[in-house]
């Protein structure tokens, strides 16, 4: 298991460095190596296609073990454990970086993808 140089501050930071550590250990290293993995894609898929509110919070409503499962397919898929995040950039703030100060936020936003730099900077 690859450490972290902090611990995680939240629920949904802590499963995606486990997420992480599964995928880049070799432990699952296709999408059929994940538990129930059908299950999971329908999962995955219909939790993208609902709106950003909604699958906030049944992500909050699901156990550990399946926020982890989904985060492993996301990150097999994608290439991040956090593509439910893609279009609400203040749920991720929220829910991933929760406590973190602006510029802190800023700096861990820019591992999140490019795509979200222009939202997690502060206006000059």
């Amino acid at each position: 298991m690859v450490t972290t140089a902090a611990p995680p501050r939240t629920r949904i930071a802590s499963l995606a460095v486990r997420a992480r550590n599964i995928v880049d250990s070799g432990l699952c290293t296709r999408t059929s190596s994940v538990p129930d993995w059908l299950v999971r894609l329908d999962h995955l898929a219909h939790l993208a296609a609902i709106p950003a509110p909604t699958r906030r919070a049944l992500l909050a409503r699901l156990d550990d073990d399946a926020v982890c499962d989904l985060m492993v397919l996301s990150y097999l898929r994608t290439g991040t454990t956090y593509a439910l995040w893609t279009d609400t950039p203040g749920g991720f703030a929220y829910d991933v970086l929760r406590g973190l100060d602006t510029e802190a936020a800023g700096r861990e936003l820019q591992f999140f993808g490019p795509q979200h730099l222009r939202t997690a900077r502060r206006s000059r």
